[in-house]
């Protein structure tokens, strides 16, 4: 998988998904491919155990931010180094992904033995979705078309590098795109226009003093909002004093925190910007594309309780953390489905030089991924505690 260029926006993502579907096909899952787009599809691959039981869905994207130069060996040459795979996307998230399909795989085929150790009961289902890493497209068609169906998983793993920590909430994003107009003049006399570029400094200060004020702000799992001007465009000529600007900021949400109180927010500094300035105004015109806005799955959730559960049981670490980017969990818990996010691989190398991944940690991840299906499956997620 690591070999297929699934960039987004410049990649495909078919190749990867047929990677996944011909294993899972094999072991008896009900696959489906659905092309969103020219090289953007999502895959969904479903297997019944038995009467009853949940149906829990495992989930991570097929796409991979771009890798950029500088590495040591090609980004989409999967290199093995020393007992790590290099490569992009080996962390974030193909890693996640071949895990999880294995540890489906695995189950389906214990179930297939009928030796006592595949699940009796419940539903797994399998799913990789297009551009996570772009607006989300894969989830934001996929969570809405479920519910229509009423097929909507009773639990999410969202798949992502945590070192396979379970994390019940994570940041979300949102990019409002603020426009500074000014007066459009020749360069020559300046006095004649308002420069946009310079009064977009004077807003840029204001927005330094609102990101300090958010240092207050607190989460138990999660560090504090922050909000980064990451674009700026302005100016039309060499010749002439720009008569527009436009400046696009990133900032990161806790839960319980909107896209839309956080636009409003941003529009009350540049309200104080337009009744100091003479000239100049500046408004936000437009949010770039983001993944989504935050969530939080209730740490005492009994979702979150078994898979706890069940990783203290195979030995692993079952303390609950919170992710710091935002990811597809958004689209699970706005539906009203219990998520998580947990997978092997480390969050400091995502969209980092030399991605790679650890290979033993990545082998061992099955095996927990399977003890968490297999106590889910046990589940009862008709009862009142569940919901």
């Amino acid at each position: 998988m690591v070999a297929c260029d699934s960039t987004t926006p410049t990649g495909e993502e078919e190749s990867t998904a047929a990677l996944l579907a011909e294993p899972l096909a094999a072991a008896g899952f009900e696959v489906e491919t659905e092309r969103l787009a020219p090289g953007r599809v999502n895959l969904t691959a479903r297997r019944r155990f038995g009467p009853g039981g949940p149906v829990i869905m495992l989930n991570s994207h097929l796409d991979v931010v771009p890798a950029g130069g500088g590495w040591t060996s090609p980004p989409f040459v999967p290199a093995l180094r020393e007992g790590r795979l290099y490569g992009r996307g080996t962390a974030d998230a193909k890693g996640p992904l071949a895990a999880m399909a294995c540890a489906a795989i695995e189950l389906a085929r214990a179930a297939d033995a009928g030796d006592g150790t595949g699940p009796a009961r419940g539903e797994i289902v399998f799913s990789a979705v297009s551009q996570e890493e772009g607006d989300s497209a894969g989830a934001r068609h996929l969570v809405p078309r479920l519910a229509r169906e009423g097929r909507l998983p009773d639990a999410v793993v969202v798949g992502e590098p945590t070192g396979m920590r379970l994390l019940t909430a994570h940041k979300g994003s949102v990019r409002p795109v603020i426009e500074v107009v000014g007066v459009a003049a020749h360069a020559a006399t300046p006095g004649q226009g308002v420069n946009a570029v310079t009064a977009a400094g004077r807003v840029l200060g204001l927005l330094e003093e609102y990101s300090a004020s958010l240092a207050d702000h607190g989460h138990p799992l999660l560090t504090a909002p922050t909000c980064t001007p990451v674009l700026i465009e302005g100016g039309e000529a060499p010749n002439a004093v720009p008569e527009r600007c436009r400046i696009t900021l990133d900032r990161r949400l806790l839960p319980g925190e909107t896209p839309e109180s956080v636009v409003a927010a941003v529009e009350e500094v540049l309200d104080r910007f337009n009744a100091a300035e003479g000239g100049a105004r500046a408004s936000v015109v437009a949010c770039a594309p983001s993944t989504g806005g935050p969530s939080e799955t209730p740490e005492d959730h009994p979702f979150v309780r078994l898979c706890r559960r069940a990783l203290a049981s195979a030995g692993a670490d079952d303390s609950l953390g919170g992710l710091t980017v935002n990811c597809d969990m958004t689209h699970f818990r706005a539906a009203g489905v219990p998520a998580l996010v947990c997978g092997p691989g480390r969050l400091e190398v995502m969209h980092a030089l030399d991605e790679h991944i650890v290979v033993d940690e990545l082998r061992d991840s099955v095996g927990l991924f399977r003890a968490l299906l297999t106590e889910a499956l046990a589940a009862d997620p008709r009862s009142p505690a569940w919901s």
